[in-house]
């Protein structure tokens, strides 16, 4: 993952993240419970991952050093607690062994995904890197030690 930049940091985990989307996608098509799960599962952790990297780490930063603490991360939270409701919904139908309602939640999630990262690529993270560029490199540390 690049550390070039805040923008570049989140961005690249979008993508990396997108990715594993095309591993559950394939092993849901192939209708292989155990690849599902092991596919599933990585994607699952990735996403909560990074929902969580920015609500413990970047947004109380950007909140902290605009002042602002509605708007923008009020927003994205609210987005967040829907995609792990859907995350959740996904793993139930997944033990159930429904892949194809796991595939149809992911579609309705990554949907969402791509327009709530929309909103994350073109406004919150160019702000938060005007905010907190020069802060970018213990904001990173504190980045890579989230669990």
């Amino acid at each position: 993952m690049t550390n070039s930049s805040l923008v570049q940091f989140f961005t690249q985990d979008h993508r990396s993240i997108d990715e594993l989307w095309i591993t559950v996608e394939a092993a849901g098509e192939a209708n292989d419970p155990e690849l599902l799960k092991e596919a599933a599962l990585k994607f699952d952790q990735a996403l909560r991952h990074h929902l969580s990297m920015e609500e413990e780490v970047l947004f109380p930063a950007l909140e902290k050093a605009t002042g602002m603490t509605g708007g923008p991360t009020q927003v994205m939270r609210m987005e967040h607690a829907q995609m792990r409701n859907l995350l959740d919904q996904m793993e139930e139908a997944r033990t159930r062994g429904d892949s194809q309602e796991v595939l149809d939640l992911g579609d309705t999630l990554l949907m969402f995904i791509a327009q709530h990262n929309n909103k994350e690529e073109g406004m919150l993270y160019p702000m938060a890197e005007r905010s907190l560029g020069g802060q970018w490199e213990s904001l990173l540390q504190r980045l890579h030690s989230v669990v």
